[in-house]
């Protein structure tokens, strides 16, 4: 209905505009929402009727381009309901790896990756640090890393096989090979950390991993995470903090910081909040570590 509408105000208007220009219209469609219009002018009534045109095309187009929007957001709803929730997950995020790699895992490419990085190794990263890197992406952050850590000393993981299959693709851009980094695809509910060696990690980070998980696979991490970090590892996540846990859109989930605490009482980590992490999205940064 909405597209018919602003196909229809389309069509009103090129012929209001046609009948006062004096040599040419062109109107150029290529496929996307936008339209690009190219004209020639000889009377200053014909270009203020141009700018009203103009901006009357500006309305059409976003009208189309919410509708499609909408489409997108009514097909992901369909795949979130007929899929188990982690296999919806990985879907969608492959699906947005392939319109916009940066994009796909929250944006602010630079901005958050170099955010990250900079945060653990004020925190005690070093060059021979192990980090694992969990739901590491299109390596937002990881590019950093690996350009930092000594060779293979970075592991990043993650649900998506497109996300992995671009940060394979990435470190061969950024020369980054030689460091050898291991980027593992955990397929959708396999346990966590499965084809991970025992007591291996002296950092763990989960950098917008929970802000996309519901309670049962929080506390699935937070039951496994223990073994394979070492006495002396840290875990460092963000959250999205609220009063009560809710889920907040399809991928979108918020938690009080009590229900961290009482997982790590109950899997004998010690908890605590950050309030040192300037996310510019508002997330909180935590850290968990043995008692």
């Amino acid at each position: 209905m909405i597209l018919m509408s602003a196909l229809q105000t389309l069509s009103e208007l090129l012929t209001t505009i046609s009948s006062v220009w004096r040599r040419s219209l062109r109107v150029v469609a290529d496929g996307h929402p936008s339209l690009q219009l190219r004209v020639h002018l000889t009377a200053p009534h014909a270009r203020a009727k141009t700018r009203e045109g103009i901006r009357s095309l500006g309305i059409v187009s976003a009208l189309v381009a919410n509708y499609r929007k909408k489409l997108n957001r009514n097909s992901y709803g369909q795949l979130y309901e007929s899929r188990p929730y982690l296999e919806a997950y990985a879907a969608h995020t492959d699906h947005r790896v392939l319109k916009d790699a940066h994009a796909a895992v929250g944006g602010k490419w630079d901005a958050l990756g170099r955010l990250q990085f900079d945060y653990l190794v004020a925190n005690g990263l070093k060059p021979d640090s192990k980090l694992l890197d969990l739901g590491c992406g299109t390596l937002r952050g990881g590019r950093h890393f690996i350009r930092y850590l000594n060779t293979r000393n970075y592991t990043g993981t993650d649900i998506s096989w497109r996300a992995i299959d671009y940060a394979h693709h990435l470190v061969m851009e950024e020369n980054l090979a030689a460091k050898e980094p291991s980027l593992i695809y955990r397929r959708p509910g396999d346990a966590f950390f499965a084809d991970l060696e025992d007591a291996c990690f002296d950092f763990v980070l989960a950098h917008s991993v929970f802000t996309h998980l519901p309670p049962e696979f929080v506390e699935e991490c937070f039951a496994a995470v223990g073994r394979v970090m070492r006495p002396s590892g840290m875990l460092f996540f963000t959250f999205q903090h609220e009063a009560e846990h809710r889920r907040r859109d399809l991928k979108d989930f918020a938690y009080p910081s009590r229900l961290f605490a009482d997982l790590a009482d109950r899997y004998d980590f010690l908890f605590e909040t950050r309030n040192d992490y300037n996310h510019p999205r508002g997330q909180t940064m935590a850290l968990l570590r043995h008692r």
